[in-house]
């Protein structure tokens, strides 16, 4: 998760010190991913003391799930009646330049396991300084400093209670796959659209591979132009051409080495004109340790050539649990059941 990109909606190279100054424009409050430290902090005497709580704040992010920290944000202002400081106006920056390199070998140091993922930014203005330090989610948890487990929780960095520890202890973890369908081609015949796709699966997870990929493509008007003329064990074109299922696609997949396919679907233009030349296509995907995956796509065909195939996809919802879309039925699984079996 790019966390600069959520709440600011810039790479952390491209912030200024002004993106920060009109952040606070607005009160601001805190929140599991995002955490303010002003330096003029009267909980913290000296400048280590400060320190050490920004490298509390890091590892509590890292047993958590990532997110950011803004040293030099306006000092915590009470609300009455409400729980939780709110950050508005002011910035309370630093007067020292501290070094990249110095900041990150401390953090490391100070930090069990060490912890991978922590980028550092430093924004200047007329010898005045604001720090943005972005925290990856870690692979490693759980992480302590000075002997002490901290989370995320409310808002706050908070030492974590024993049962948290331990389900980061036995958390399970899956490889976390992405897959899309990309338009290659379209011309037609004189009788018939040809449209070229590729359908690409994704390892985004740098340290755990996946095996046995699995992947379906479901086209509701066109067919594969390969059904009834290829089939083998692992893949098979069912439902009258409208869908192709791949077992073992490919047997381990890594990350940054994707899994890559096309197809060609053929439409016939009667049966287009009937559903207003629109269709869907719904890809499925997962492996051996990961759930199953959907990415949908409905596609405008047109009765003339585009440049722009971009233009062909109309709606996409990408890269979704299929769960989700189960989820969203009215029927109960005890009703979908039965739908299932006859009954």
């Amino acid at each position: 998760m790019n966390y600069t990109k959520l709440f600011f909606g810039k790479e952390l190279n491209e912030l200024t010190y002004e993106n920060i100054e009109n952040y606070f424009i607005d009160e601001k409050d805190e929140s599991d991913k995002i955490e303010f430290k002003s330096y003029y902090n009267l909980e913290e005497k000296n400048h280590t003391e400060k320190e050490n709580g920004v490298i509390r704040a890091i590892c509590g992010l890292l047993n958590s799930e990532g997110g950011l920290v803004i040293w030099g944000a306006p000092v915590g202002q009470a609300v009455i009646g409400k729980k939780e400081k709110i950050f508005k106006g002011a910035l309370s920056p630093l007067d020292k330049l501290i070094e990249k390199d110095s900041f990150v070998s401390r953090v490391t140091d100070l930090i069990t396991p060490s912890p991978k993922g922590i980028k550092f930014h430093s924004l200047e203005n007329a010898g005045h300084y604001i720090y943005i330090i972005e925290v990856d989610q870690s692979f490693y948890t759980p992480h302590q400093f000075r002997n002490i487990y901290y989370m995320r929780i409310d808002g706050q960095t908070k030492p974590a209670p024993h049962h948290y520890i331990e389900a980061l202890f036995h958390k399970i973890t899956f490889p976390k796959l992405e897959g899309y369908i990309k338009i290659d081609s379209i011309k037609t015949d004189g009788q018939r659209f040809i449209v070229q796709v590729s359908n690409m699966i994704f390892n985004k997870s740098k340290i755990q591979n996946e095996h046995n990929i699995y992947y379906r493509v479901i086209v509701t008007v066109g067919k594969f132009a390969q059904f009834g003329i290829y089939t083998s064990k692992d893949k098979i074109y069912t439902m009258e051409g409208h869908e192709l299922r791949v077992n073992n696609a490919k047997s381990t997949l890594y990350y940054d080495e994707p899994l890559m396919n096309s197809e060609i679907i053929v439409f016939n233009p009667f049966e287009l004109n009937k559903e207003n030349n629109e269709c869907e296509i719904m890809l499925f995907f997962g492996g051996e340790k990961s759930p199953l995956m959907i990415s949908e796509y409905k596609l405008k065909i047109e009765t003339h050539l585009i440049k722009d195939l971009n233009k062909l996809i109309i709606t996409m919802n990408e890269n979704k649990y299929s769960f989700e879309n189960s989820d969203k039925s009215e029927l109960s699984e005890t009703d979908k059941m039965k739908i299932i079996l006859g009954r």
